[in-house]
């Protein structure tokens, strides 16, 4: 072999090698045996279930992924949705679970298929401190003919329609939105999942609002599935069994609802 075939050859061996420098070692692997990240639908507005604290995303929802994510051996991928997007997301396979404080309804179990429910929860209602004695008890809660605000698509705007005949509804984007118009005046209660109702309460306790501690339904979070993926669903379903039975399920909900007596 002469002077001339050695080059070739190393110039050969040199340009195969070009793909491999510099290249990111945080990059997945690209094999065809990498395991597919878990793509978990969270809408980050309702501590302590699922918030934003600046950039990084916390709560009960975002512990419980990263725990199940252990669970099934899969990285976790948090894929950021408005609410009235999540059912549809999950129906288009951009995520493959909902876990952000959805409840399990009648309804929704038509669209989509739920874990086991792992927290059981009610509606509850958060009013300025000067009406507590006003509201102090489910009757005169329900009985109201004051403004009711309320979360636009949620368990809560539906109880309140169908439950609250002589309130007049006020429908709010986000909690934080209807927790201002309580302060404010601009509505007389609040109604919304027990867990971001106490939570709220807790964090703005000098805006003078309080909860009504008594839950006005019974009602169970759960995650949401595609009905077709029944692999997953017990796939999850036995990781929640064991999350439960070690007691991380537990752990995990009492670090953020120390106040919540309903865990499953």
């Amino acid at each position: 072999m002469d002077i001339r075939s050695h080059i070739l050859r190393f110039l050969l061996l040199f340009t195969l090698a070009l793909p491999l420098v510099g290249q990111d070692t945080d990059r997945p692997n690209l094999s065809p045996f990498r395991v597919a990240p878990l793509k978990v639908g969270v809408t980050p507005d309702s501590p302590p279930l699922v918030f934003k604290t600046g950039d990084k995303l916390e709560g009960v929802e975002i512990d419980l992924a990263r725990l199940l994510g252990k669970q099934l051996k899969r990285p976790v991928q948090f894929v950021e949705l408005e609410w009235e997007d999540m059912i549809p997301a999950l129906q288009d396979k951009r995520i493959d679970i909902v876990m952000s404080g959805m409840t399990v309804t009648r309804e929704r179990e038509d669209l989509v298929a739920f874990s086991e429910p792992y927290l059981e929860y009610g509606q509850m209602a958060m009013v300025r401190s000067e009406d507590k004695v006003r509201y102090n008890s489910i009757n005169n809660i329900l009985s109201t003919r004051a403004q009711a605000g309320v979360i636009s698509d949620t368990t809560g705007a539906n109880f309140v329609d169908n439950h609250f005949p002589r309130a007049k509804p006020v429908e709010f984007s986000t909690p934080e939105q209807a927790t201002d118009a309580l302060v404010r005046g601009q509505v007389d209660l609040f109604i919304y999942d027990s867990p971001v109702i106490l939570w709220i309460a807790s964090k703005r306790a000098g805006d003078e609002i309080v909860a009504v501690p008594q839950n006005l339904t019974v009602e169970h979070l759960g995650w949401a599935m595609r009905k077709d993926d029944t692999a997953l669903q017990n796939k999850v379903n036995t990781a929640l069994t064991t999350m439960q039975e070690d007691g991380s399920l537990n752990h995990a909900i009492a670090l953020w609802l120390p106040q919540m007596p309903g865990i499953l």
